[in-house]
């Protein structure tokens, strides 16, 4: 590795100088996670640490009790069927089945109407769902799949399934670009800070172990050409949260729109790619219970727009609903939420122009004291939306 000089520290990162860019790692699909020190560039010197780091990150995402606890805790049989032998079309005839039996829900076939002819199309439906993605209940009957909250939480299991099936044997994490941020760096304590200042007092602090800045191939051309296209643009930086074995497809094909590979279902399953301008929002996500309190979180900047569909609680039909009232995005809003927002510029010069919630100011109530959401939540249908900006490794 070569030696550095570090740099001071300052509010902005240096620009990268053509050294430092012109070996890149390839294109999607190739294994690089052992980032060269020509590579990495960024506001303070990057030390022999950040290999590990790498290494660190791979160990978690491929973590296999990780995995295994996870589907248990989401009652999927992984014993019967582990993944390597679930198939991409059992994924979607899972979600086939979850949209008929959305559809039965909502009474949108005349047969519905009767409510024996609902009860044993929905039992009909969620024995073929349950043949095709196999559960394990214990000392329980699989129940039978009849309420909007039951769908979503399978609708969740898919997605998490269809994230681990774009995992192969190569990861790419940031395939243009993957930095190691310094922990000394202004950088570096700037997402610091704004993770932990964006929770409610009921919460700790998280232990940061690790920060990535990434750039994916792609991504900030179709980002751009996406608000090029609409003529109110907003964009926000905002938490994203998944369980930690979902990354490997995550940093390697980005975040997807559910239900993933079924655009067909996506008229009343589509639960879109949800953010968050509180952390805590999104590490309730991360399924944390299943690998001892380790966790990773993206930070992205988020095309919400000028005017998105304000709403006070979602359902499987929001995606539609936002769709048919011409809005790309829709935001919840909570009780307790940002006072103020701020250019977020201060963390890296790249990120001028996108808006983040002041640090220096705690959240508070808003003047919406009777939403049935704490905080605030925004939702995204169109993967052209999101650009990933950072991957954040934490410990509860």
């Amino acid at each position: 590795m070569k030696n550095r000089t570090k740099a001071p520290r300052t509010g902005r990162a240096p620009p990268s100088t053509p050294e430092a860019t012109s070996n890149r790692p390839p294109g999607r699909g190739t294994a690089n996670f052992e980032p060269q020190s020509e590579n990495i560039t960024g506001n303070c010197a990057i030390e022999d640490t950040s290999k590990q780091a790498v290494v660190e990150l791979m160990k978690i995402i491929r973590n296999q009790d990780y995995l295994r606890q996870l589907l248990s805790s989401l009652n999927y049989n992984y014993k019967e069927s582990p993944l390597s032998e679930l198939s991409n079309e059992d994924i979607r005839n899972g979600f086939s089945k979850l949209r008929d039996i959305a559809r039965s829900i909502y009474k949108l076939e005349s047969s519905d109407e009767l409510p024996n002819c609902r009860t044993s199309c929905r039992k009909e439906h969620s024995t073929e769902y349950y043949s095709s993605i196999p559960h394990e209940f214990l000392r329980k009957p699989h129940p039978v799949i009849n309420r909007e909250d039951l769908v979503a939480k399978e609708l969740e299991l898919l997605t998490i399934l269809s994230y681990m099936k774009d995992m192969g044997e190569d990861i790419t994490i940031g395939d243009e670009e993957v930095i190691v941020l310094s922990r000394n760096g202004n950088e570096f304590l700037h997402v610091e800070r704004y993770l932990n200042q964006s929770h409610s007092d009921g919460y700790r602090n998280y232990e940061v172990k690790d920060i990535f800045r990434i750039k994916r191939r792609g991504e900030a051309e179709r980002f751009k050409s996406f608000q090029s296209s609409n003529s109110t643009s907003k964009s926000r930086l905002l938490w994203h949260g998944s369980p930690v074995t979902s990354y490997g497809g995550i940093l390697s094909h980005g975040l997807r729109v559910a239900p993933v590979g079924d655009p067909q279902s996506g008229d009343l399953l589509c639960k879109g790619i949800h953010f968050a301008d509180m952390s805590c929002v999104s590490t309730e996500h991360c399924h944390s219970d299943s690998t001892g309190g380790e966790a990773l979180l993206l930070l992205c900047e988020v095309e919400v727009g000028e005017s998105p569909l304000e709403i006070f609680s979602s359902s499987l039909k929001t995606g539609n609903v936002t769709n048919k009232s011409n809005k790309y995005s829709t935001f919840i809003r909570g009780r307790t939420g940002p006072t103020q927002w701020i250019d977020a510029a201060d963390i890296h010069e790249s990120l001028i122009g996108i808006e983040m919630p002041d640090p220096t100011c705690d959240p508070s109530d808003t003047s919406y004291p009777y939403a049935p959401s704490n905080y605030n939540k925004y939702i995204c249908y169109n993967e052209s939306q999101i650009q990933i900006r950072y991957l954040v490794r934490i410990q509860f």
